[in-house]
């Protein structure tokens, strides 16, 4: 899409060697993963082998101490890959399951989980949403009480993504009163006695992703599993969720250059009426408004990036891309399927899956509506 002007030759390298690796090692997975329900654990430790899961994080904890635009190809070539679920556990794992943990965490803390979260070594999962709490994050329930051995987790965590293959879970508990201020995040090891997968989850799209429901039961973890202080853990997340949020524009718009790509090769293919249907102006003026569409997504993620680069506070930048992409995917994918007509509807052919996994994007990390209003508040304009 002529974007290499974006990125220095080092970066368009990398870029070479992930799509590579992409080709190779995941992609041939995508019907098998879709069809069990799960990506194969092991495909972790083979991306740390390769020193692709701590891309921007510190050498000092084993990442590669990139800058954020590096980060950005590792995101579009993982989504490349077409496995919309994959890439959205992968991204829950190097992005928002550990993110907090790298900005707040202590040395001690970042030795014993970073460096097995760059290696591979552990899965890491973070346990937000509960079954009655989802976009409120400030009235969670999930209580951590104060014990003479740590802390004692009791609740339960809903839609955790990585939930029953996950080996930590940052998890965002209650260790105070009410309100943003009670808020604090702990890890969970998920083999403290306790800790349990309530069951996995069966969802429409995203089947290569597992998604389940966490219980805690009197689950006893040390003190020291504390990331930062107490109670800031609502701020601790706050400040990763202009990167999730980008993260998720990235995911939209990729997804949406893939349904572009295979429609354009199916019109130039399908012969109606004794001609190739991209002949028709119907058809290549939906490629157009495809197309259109998606640059203008990209490009607000791309000055999303350099602002974060540059170290610009940019929560109302990163909101607009999320937001946006998300619904342009919904309409680039409706118009992906049209073209395709019946083919579109059945499992043969890429679209069809495309089109399952889109309508996650306009809820997960944050929905559509709530973008909507951190826009409206950063613009001062939030109505009470």
């Amino acid at each position: 899409m002529g974007t290499e002007y974006f990125f220095s030759d080092e970066q368009n390298a990398f870029r070479d060697m992930m799509r590579r690796f992409i080709q190779k090692e995941i992609e041939p997975n995508a019907e098998k993963w879709e069809e069990q329900g799960c990506y194969d654990k092991a495909i972790f430790k083979r991306m740390g082998d390769l020193g692709l899961l701590g891309i921007n994080y510190p050498v000092e904890y084993g990442g590669q101490g990139a800058d954020l635009k590096t980060h950005l190809v590792f995101w579009e070539e993982l989504c490349r890959s077409g496995i919309s679920g994959f890439a959205m556990s992968v991204m829950a794992h190097t992005d928002y399951g550990s993110a907090s943990l790298v900005h707040a965490g202590s040395h001690e803390l970042k030795e014993k989980y970073v460096k097995d979260i760059c290696s591979g070594d552990k899965l890491f999962a973070i346990g937000i949403t509960e079954p009655n709490h989802g976009s409120d994050v400030a009235t969670i329930e999930t209580r951590a009480k104060s014990v003479e051995d740590g802390y004692s987790i009791s609740g339960s965590k809903m839609f955790i993504t990585n939930g029953t293959q996950a080996d930590v879970v940052n998890t965002v508990v209650r260790t105070g009163g009410p309100g943003v201020k009670g808020v604090s995040l702990v890890l969970v090891d998920t083999d403290t006695e306790g800790f349990s997968v309530g069951r996995k989850l069966n969802k429409m799209g995203m089947l290569s992703s597992d998604t389940a429901e966490l219980v805690y039961e009197d689950c006893v973890v040390p003190k020291e599993n504390l990331i930062g202080e107490e109670g800031k853990g609502f701020y601790y997340l706050m400040a990763g969720l202009e990167r999730e949020r980008l993260s998720g524009a990235v995911l939209s718009y990729i997804m949406a250059e893939l349904a572009l790509e295979d429609s354009i090769e199916y019109a130039k293919t399908r012969i109606q009426f004794g001609t190739p249907i991209i002949s028709f102006q119907a058809v290549n003026h939906m490629i157009a408004e495809m197309a259109t569409e998606i640059e203008a997504g990209r490009q607000l993620a791309y000055h999303t990036v350099s602002l974060m680069n540059a170290g610009v506070r940019c929560n109302k930048e990163a909101s607009m891309a999320k937001y946006w992409c998300a619904e342009m995917l919904l309409r680039v994918v409706d118009k992906a399927v049209q073209i395709h007509g019946g083919y579109g509807f059945i499992r043969e052919y890429r679209v069809e899956r495309l089109y399952r996994d889109a309508k996650l994007q306009t809820i997960g990390g944050g929905t559509n509506q709530v973008m909507r209003n951190v826009i409206i508040s950063e613009m001062g304009l939030r109505v009470k």
